[in-house]
């Protein structure tokens, strides 16, 4: 399931309007300070379907924004919400951890709390799901 993240931070680092953003992968040992910045981590998965032998797993892969506040703030996120949501939804990542995935699908977008009162972002959540086989 975490191979995704390369794969979906891959894509992220490919969009113009995300050139000179920091794409980061949650996994990744990173100096995280760097501003504007976009933060790729599995945030957990349900379990929407259970069938002896298999089960349907549902990852929620967040994507946070970050920006420092000021006059361009807003432009900045909605330039950056816009290039997320374009990139990844209903993408469909190759085969990743030996398994297919479905489209990646925007679940919500919420906003984002920092410990740094001058950054502010923005939360995209995105899903998608694979059947993971168990034994027989």
């Amino acid at each position: 399931m975490l191979a995704l993240e390369t794969l979906i931070a891959q894509r992220l680092r490919g969009q113009g309007a995300l050139t000179g953003w920091q794409v980061r992968e949650g996994c990744q040992d990173t100096d995280r300070r760097g501003v504007p910045a976009v933060d790729v981590r599995m945030g957990g998965a349900s379990v929407p379907q259970v069938r002896k032998p298999a089960a349907t797993l549902q990852p929620e892969w967040a994507i946070t924004l970050v920006v420092r506040r000021g006059p361009d703030a807003a432009q900045q996120l909605d330039a950056a919400l816009a290039a997320a949501i374009t990139s990844l939804h209903n993408w469909r990542p190759a085969d990743a951890g030996g398994r297919g995935w479905t489209e990646l699908q925007v679940a919500n977008v919420l906003p984002a709390d920092f410990a740094d009162v001058a950054l502010v972002g923005y939360q995209i959540t995105f899903t998608t799901a694979a059947v993971f086989n168990g034994q027989s």
